[in-house]
């Protein structure tokens, strides 16, 4: 076991290319990404941005990304968010649709302007110190600066954001996103959120896809194997348990999805985190 717990909210500041970085597989929390020197290019799915001073890039947990370093020292605020934190935390749908919804449109780097920099750059360094020194309700404290950024980034780059208007359909997409977030580890239906909801599931399959960027199911699997990695480096859980507890009956049945999405198993996904923090 690497590790037996990963906080709801991290922030450090680094200007080393550490092997994380290099590693997509090992990704599986909501990041923001304050690029304060050098240059780099970041290849998130099929998109491919070049980051520089003042670029700040939002990443899905559920996202495969690469990094190649373009000009170092490449210098860079690294803030960690949880699932819970942002489904929960964030009250504003508007703020946390930046990290959890991936319209066509979608930009997932953003170069701000100088007044947003200006504006932005201390809330980070103030996150950072909070993370580093542990103070007293650092996680509120925290969350609260997660959220100042969002805003200050709202009002002055709104067209980022994903969701600026609701609607009953992005009300019912962002609960089912929800409902997933916290039932996974259950069965989980389309159309019995869709119920909930007083939609049809037809009208629900086509809104989430346009919205969240991929499909249902598809969303639904990611969110399970993305929270099995959780546990595969914070526990020492049976691969079979960690199977049932992200919702999967069948070990086998895991590990063949586990294997299509992350490119190794289970257990290799394990040893090779492990063999990375000695390296």
């Amino acid at each position: 076991m690497i590790c037996t717990h990963i906080p709801n909210v991290s922030c450090y500041y680094s200007d080393s290319l550490d092997h994380i970085l290099f590693m997509p597989s090992a990704h599986f929390e909501y990041q923001m990404i304050l690029v304060t020197g050098g240059s780099s290019q970041v290849q998130i799915n099929h998109k491919s941005y070049v980051l520089k001073e003042k670029s700040l890039l939002f990443i899905s947990r559920l996202e495969r990304h690469n990094f190649i370093i373009k000009q170092e020292p490449y210098a860079r605020y690294i803030a960690s968010m949880s699932s819970e934190l942002i489904m929960s935390s964030i009250k504003d749908v508007e703020l946390c649709s930046i990290f959890i919804q991936r319209p066509k449109e979608f930009c997932h780097a953003i170069q701000l302007s100088d007044q947003a920099y200006d504006t932005i750059l201390p809330l980070f360094i103030h996150l950072a110190d909070e993370y580093k020194n542990q103070y007293d309700f650092y996680v509120s404290r925290s969350t609260s600066l997660v959220v100042a950024i969002l805003i200050e980034l709202y009002r002055m780059h709104p067209l980022y954001f994903p969701l600026r208007s609701q609607s009953n359909i992005s009300a019912a997409v962002l609960n089912a996103q929800q409902y997933i977030s916290s039932n996974f580890s259950q069965k989980v239906t389309l159309q019995e959120i869709a119920d909930q909801n007083y939609i049809s599931s037809h009208t629900l399959s086509i809104a989430f896809k346009d919205i969240v960027g991929i499909t249902f199911k598809e969303y639904l699997l990611l969110f399970r194997i993305t929270e099995a990695k959780k546990l595969l480096i914070t526990t020492d859980a049976s691969i079979s348990e960690i199977a049932e507890q992200v919702g999967y009956i069948n070990v086998n049945n895991f590990i063949k999805v586990f294997r299509e999405k992350v490119l190794i198993s289970p257990l290799q996904y394990r040893k090779q985190y492990v063999s990375s923090q000695h390296e």
